[in-house]
């Protein structure tokens, strides 16, 4: 299950079934955001028991788990290092940096999909606005993983010969 960009790092298995988280847990707070997609070998047995747990989970095809994946890397992108530099909870950082907020979302969104040769929702970012209403209270003190998440779309764009300005200034105030 993954919550980054680690596809370099699966070159090597053949085979895998992988998964993106779509719930959320702090403490006593659980929350599911959106079904959990899951696609390989084991992905129907995961996506069911999951199910049965009562966290909606669904087993699609890879060009499916492609598309998926750049949605949610660029959630992610923005559920993150932004909040970490600005030092705003997720509300406060919609609110107040919204356009700002939203390039995050679609430098990601683009570069992950063309990476994958996947087409993105248009609708995406509405879906991502919907699925983060849940969160506004999060913040981030100290983003983790940045090279699997804002690092990875900067790179991803490099190699793509695009520009991801939004990401590349916030990389800058990385911690």
């Amino acid at each position: 299950m993954q919550n980054g960009w680690i596809r370099p790092l699966l070159h090597n298995f053949a085979g895998v079934t992988r998964g993106l988280i779509w719930f959320t847990a702090k403490g006593e707070f659980f929350t599911v955001l959106r079904s959990s997609p899951f696609s390989g070998p084991l992905a129907r047995p995961l996506a069911d028991a999951l199910t049965t747990a009562a966290i909606p989970s669904k087993a699609v095809d890879a060009s499916e788990f492609d598309r998926l994946d750049a949605d949610k890397m660029a959630f992610n992108c923005v559920v993150g290092l932004p909040l970490a530099v600005h030092r705003l909870s997720l509300s406060e950082y919609l609110e107040s940096r919204q356009e700002e907020a939203r390039a995050v979302f679609e430098e990601a969104l683009t570069v992950c999909a063309g990476a994958v040769g996947a087409l993105a929702d248009t609708d995406a970012w509405e879906q991502f606005l919907l699925s983060a209403q849940p969160l506004g209270w999060v913040r981030v003190a100290n983003a983790k993983a940045l090279e699997f998440r804002n690092g990875a779309i900067v790179e991803l764009a490099r190699r793509q010969g695009r520009e991801a300005p939004v990401n590349t200034e916030l990389m800058k105030g990385k911690f």
